[in-house]
Formats: C-alpha cells, sequence, structure tokens
C-alpha cells in the first residue's frame, strides 16, 4: 500500500513537474520572438479560405510576401488582396492571401505593426500561415505559424533576420525564434531560444 501511495505522488509530482516545464517553455517561446496576435476573423477564415466578393485583385500567383517573409507555392493558387481585421485591434488591415489548396494552408502577408518580446511597438513585413481543412500535414485547424522580417537593430537584434512562432489552434505560441521559410514544403523551421 505504502508503494501504491508513494508512486501516486511521484507520478502526481512528475506531472506537476512537466506541466510546469510545458508553462516555462510557452513563455520562453513568447519571449523569443515578435508578438503577433492571430485574430478571431483571421483564424475563421482557416475554416473557409476563399475571396470574399469585396476582395480585390483577384488572380493566380505562385508565391506571396517578400523578402525573408515570402514563400513560394508548388502550382499557380488563388490570390486577392482583402481588408480584415487580422489581429483583432479594431482595425481592418489591408492584407494579401494566398490559398494553396493542395497543401491545405492559408497564407496571408502585410506590412503592419507588432510588439517586441520586452513589448515595445515595431512595424514590419508578417506573413502568416493558417492550417485549413484537410491540409496535407494533418495539423489542427487553425493552427499555423507567423514570420516577421527585423531590421538590425528592431526588437535589439544584431542583424537582420526572419523570427516568428508557431502557434496552436487558439493562436497560442508553441515554438518560437529565429524562422526560415521551406518553400519545399511550405513550412517554417525555427530555432528556438534565438
Amino acid at each position: 500500500m505504502k508503494k501504491i501511495f508513494l508512486f501516486a505522488s511521484l507520478a502526481v509530482a512528475f506531472g506537476l513537474a512537466a506541466h510546469a516545464l510545458g508553462q516555462q517553455q510557452q513563455q520562453s517561446a513568447q519571449q523569443n520572438a515578435p508578438k503577433v496576435k492571430v485574430g478571431s476573423a483571421l483564424g475563421a477564415k482557416a475554416n473557409s479560405p476563399a475571396p470574399p466578393p469585396t476582395a480585390k485583385n483577384k488572380t493566380q500567383k505562385t508565391s506571396i510576401g517578400k523578402g525573408k517573409t515570402a514563400v513560394k507555392v508548388s502550382q499557380p493558387s488563388s490570390f486577392w488582396v482583402e481588408e480584415l481585421d487580422v489581429d483583432d485591434d479594431g482595425t481592418a488591415e489591408t492584407s494579401d492571401f494566398l490559398y494553396d489548396a493542395q497543401r491545405g494552408v492559408l497564407y496571408t502577408y502585410r506590412e503592419d505593426d507588432f510588439n517586441c518580446p520586452n513589448g515595445k511597438p515595431e512595424n514590419g513585413s508578417i506573413l502568416e500561415a493558417l492550417y485549413a481543412k484537410d491540409n496535407s500535414g494533418g495539423k489542427p485547424v487553425g493552427s499555423g505559424w507567423y514570420v516577421v522580417g527585423l531590421n538590425a537593430g528592431q526588437c535589439a537584434t544584431k542583424e537582420s533576420g526572419a523570427f516568428g512562432c508557431k502557434f496552436d489552434a487558439r493562436g497560442n505560441p508553441t515554438d518560437c525564434g529565429a524562422a526560415a521559410i521551406n518553400n519545399a514544403t511550405g513550412e517554417v523551421d525555427i530555432v528556438a531560444g534565438q
């Protein structure tokens, strides 16, 4: 009986330690990259990744974004420009959208405000990717990643580069740091702790 109680106590202690470590990692993740809010209207587009009737510049393209905040897709995909409050700040931002139906990923790009890890506001290029229904990676709908292009000195960076986070379906960051977009897969590689 004492062994069972001891085992149960150890299991609870390890469980609490793992939970605390997970929260610590999430907080650490949030501290390693600029903060970009994934708004509810943007998250909802993952369920219906199509241009609305008010969209402009509807065409087919194979890339979206610029510089280190650009991604290429494997085939021509639906592109449009839309006014949408992508970050729940109460203001509609003009954003480019590209839906890669083959991968089931909705990309959006804009020049907009974001916060540095220390809370200081900055402005720059932001590329986001949201997994849509039936995405080829089997990821939860609405989860995804974002990448922010930083110039040297922005957010205390020594060199210009791309930084970002992967996020869950609720928009909570799960893995953050220096980022590199993999055009072969449409994914982002994160080097945590940068």
